[in-house]
């Protein structure tokens, strides 16, 4: 049974990936676009990333409670893991979700050019960050699977992973900064 959860568990984390590229693509079209037509085209893969990240982390959630009542134990690595998973949906709901939901009717609604205001709101360092910290931080969970780090291990290697995430949404929002000058 325990190798069942567990396939489920990998499964789930690649469900967990597969949102995050889609989410990624999806800020990178809206980003692009120009035109209203363009952005509805591209806000479409947030019903995606609505449907496949919740599902997701509720399967690597409810896998990974298992597995650690049933035969791993409350190892620290196992618990930072988990506080982190929850933070990640916090960030994505936060900083990704809000935002998006509040420029979806604008878009929705747009004919011809978009408003200056929307494709301000689009190249917010918010929803570069999110996407960035919530990825690295998801890579820092991989690390503490492998290493099985104690707490202090684990907290540390976790702070590193959304730090290297804020700075990498950082670094994206300067990038699209300095494009969008030239």
């Amino acid at each position: 049974m325990d190798e069942l959860v567990l396939f489920i568990h990998v499964v789930g984390a690649l469900g967990i990936a597969a949102a995050y590229t889609v989410d990624a693509a999806g800020l990178i079209g809206l980003r692009r676009a120009t035109l209203g037509e363009q952005a509805r085209a591209w806000l479409i893969t947030r019903r995606w990333v609505m449907v496949l990240g919740p599902i997701s982390i509720g399967i690597v959630l409810l896998s990974g409670l298992y597995l650690t009542v049933v035969s791993w134990g409350p190892d620290a690595w196992i618990l930072v893991s988990l506080g982190t998973l929850l933070g990640i949906a916090v960030i994505g709901g936060v900083l990704t979700g809000i935002p998006m939901a509040r420029l979806g009717p604008g878009i929705e609604r747009a004919s011809g050019p978009l408003q200056e205001e929307v494709r301000r709101a689009l190249r917010s360092p918010a929803l570069s960050i999110s996407i960035s910290m919530r990825i690295s931080t998801t890579v820092g969970i991989v690390f503490l699977m492998v290493e099985k780090t104690d707490l202090l291990e684990s907290l540390i290697a976790i702070a590193i992973a959304a730090a290297i995430g804020v700075g990498a949404g950082l670094a994206i929002r300067l990038r699209d900064r300095s494009v969008a000058v030239s």
